[in-house]
């Protein structure tokens, strides 16, 4: 395999301050055959737009590896996962050998999931587990891919421009804010004259991503060390170890092995905890009155099924006292998702999830 970053790279040298990362293990250095190649200025800079809405929507599609136009591409990357107490939970590399969204090989193998995806001109095809990814799996992909998703609504949100700073690291951001609406992440900050992405929160700030060590690959910035916190301990961490540009295919990578088996079409069924990997927005629930002065509370499981457009189409309460069906399935009907995409195209899927309410919270 060639060296990493040989004729893709220029690296760009500011750093957030390593004591944000204090409570995180990191994961191994890679150790580069050669130094990152340098491309054209003209090719880096970027201008950064001062409306909010244009910097989100010209971040996106320079940010992370997906979009048109890349030519052929090879990443491998490792990554870590950790509990609620931020403890060490597993191990695991992920590689992809990327000609286009029809044809492709993706690799994850952990003690947990090992799997391989093959997609080819007769469908796509698995090796070893058998399930779709779940939430870390989806999660690796997604902040490598797509950091900040294309299909984003901003939508009935409020946008607002402000600064921020990382000790000497001063940040420029866009914050997402609704009294009853909750995107994914709510904050967004990039360096102050280009749109490449630092930071981002979510949850008012008690989850925060953090973009570090990023390069240029393909005129398009990319974070090789990417550290997501919850509630300040380490949730999952990503590190790229090697990336290319394919100049040419062997097909010999693509060779399906014995235990390959095609992967049925159709609507897919996927757990809750993977459907909170795609989601983009919730929206909070009405308390009915009646249940509050009742003092009715508890989860309400609803099975429901999510558009190829990420829109829930269909929602079902399964469980929950009946006072508090009908909000539970009003709210859910308005969330939104990350489009499901098998061999490029967007899936129908199904998955159930709960919504809790309490009188206390």
């Amino acid at each position: 395999m060639a060296s990493a970053f040989a004729n893709a790279a220029l690296l760009i040298s500011f750093l957030i301050p390593p004591k944000l990362f204090a409570q995180d293990t990191p994961l191994t250095q890679p150790a580069l055959n050669s130094p990152p190649t340098a491309m054209s200025i003209a090719h880096e800079t970027i201008p950064m737009p001062k409306d909010p809405a244009a910097i989100l929507n010209v971040a996106a599609k320079v940010n992370g590896l997906g979009g048109p136009g890349l030519r052929p591409w090879h990443v491998r990357v490792s990554y870590q996962t950790f509990d609620t107490n931020g403890h060490s939970q597993d191990f695991g590399t992920y590689e992809e050998f990327w000609i286009s969204d029809k044809k492709y090989k993706r690799s994850y193998t952990s003690g947990n999931f090992t799997q391989t995806d093959f997609a080819t001109d007769r469908g796509l095809y698995r090796s070893g587990n058998q399930n779709w990814p779940g939430f870390f799996e989806i999660m690796v992909r997604t902040e490598l891919i797509e950091p900040i998703p294309v299909a984003m609504s901003l939508r009935d949100l409020e946008l607002g421009n402000n600064h921020r700073s990382f000790g000497k690291v001063k940040l420029q951001c866009v914050t997402l804010k609704s009294k009853t609406i909750f995107p994914k992440k709510d904050g967004y900050c990039f360096q102050q004259d280009q749109p490449v992405l630092r930071f981002a929160s979510s949850k008012g700030g008690r989850n925060d991503t953090l973009y570090n060590d990023v390069v240029v690959f393909q005129e398009h910035f990319l974070a090789r060390d990417i550290r997501l916190m919850a509630m300040g301990k380490p949730h999952l961490t990503l590190h790229i170890e090697d990336i290319e540009v394919l100049s040419t295919i062997n097909e010999s990578d693509f060779a399906l092995p014995p235990d390959a088996v095609p992967v049925l079409g159709g609507k897919v069924t996927i757990s809750e905890e993977t459907m909170k990997s795609l989601c983009l927005r919730t929206v909070a629930p009405h308390y009915p009155e009646n249940a509050r002065t009742s003092h009715i509370e508890g989860p309400v499981v609803m099975q429901i099924t999510v558009g190829k457009d990420g829109h829930v189409t269909n929602a079902q309460a399964v469980s929950g006292p009946d006072a508090l069906r009908k909000a539970a399935i009003d709210s859910i009907r308005k969330w939104e998702f990350r489009p499901f995409l098998i061999l490029g195209e967007p899936n129908e899927v199904e998955s159930k999830f709960e919504i809790i309410f309490s009188l206390s919270n």
